[in-house]
């Protein structure tokens, strides 16, 4: 899947997966994680989503990467902040108070580029890769983090003939498959999803399961 196919997302206001409110999995799951006080939270493929908010209101720092200028500028529109814009190395940065937010592609990220971090939040980042990318996409994530760092990984699942995604379903075996071992893998929640009036129901799914692991890197 092409830079080009989210660039077009956004430009026609196709956000379905962005949600309103902060994910509840997230909330409820963070503690778990056990990330450092104050440190920098690294939000792969971040979009505009209000779960930076909320983990900056939790005290830390926040790097995000995101391919969208429109995601970036509707992000900092939605807390009311003006951000400053310059460029860092192949990417355009949009910094303000607690934020920091990569314009550019995250399969191009490097440790320099991030800076240091802490921890991580995927939500919706691993499930927007098809199959033949996200081994890729955990490799780029694991090269970034240092040993021994911690986060949320957020999948979806659901009998992959009911739909093609994104997002992609990814279950638990799929995951620690990614992973090798130079991740370790803890489940820390599950809740089905009706998908009723949504546009998932369009696209001939009725439910899904959303699964929420911890994932630590391995020393």
């Amino acid at each position: 899947m092409e830079p080009r196919f989210w660039l077009q997302k956004w430009e026609s206001g196709q956000t379905g997966f962005h949600q309103q409110a902060v994910n509840e999995a997230l909330t409820t799951c963070w503690p778990a994680v056990e990330a450092p006080a104050g440190g920098t939270v690294l939000a792969p493929l971040c979009g505009k989503s209000l779960d930076m908010r909320w983990l900056a209101e939790q005290g830390h720092a926040i790097v995000g990467v995101e391919l969208s200028p429109l995601a970036c500028g509707a992000f900092f529109e939605a807390i009311d902040r003006r951000p400053r814009v310059s460029s860092a190395g192949s990417f355009r940065a949009w910094e303000a108070e607690h934020y920091r937010i990569l314009q550019g592609d995250f399969l191009n990220a490097t440790t320099a580029d991030v800076g240091p971090v802490s921890a991580f939040y995927d939500r919706a980042a691993l499930v927007a890769m098809p199959p033949d990318m996200q081994r890729g996409y955990v490799r780029r994530l694991l090269t970034l983090l240092p040993t021994g760092a911690t986060g949320l990984v957020v999948c979806f699942e659901y009998p992959p003939e009911s739909m093609h995604g994104p997002p992609f379903s990814v279950t638990e075996a799929r995951l620690r498959e990614l992973l090798g071992a130079d991740g370790r893998l803890r489940r820390l929640s599950s809740t089905v999803i009706r998908t009723r009036g949504t546009a998932l129901e369009g696209r001939g799914l009725e439910t899904l399961t959303e699964t929420t692991y911890r994932v630590q890197v391995a020393e």
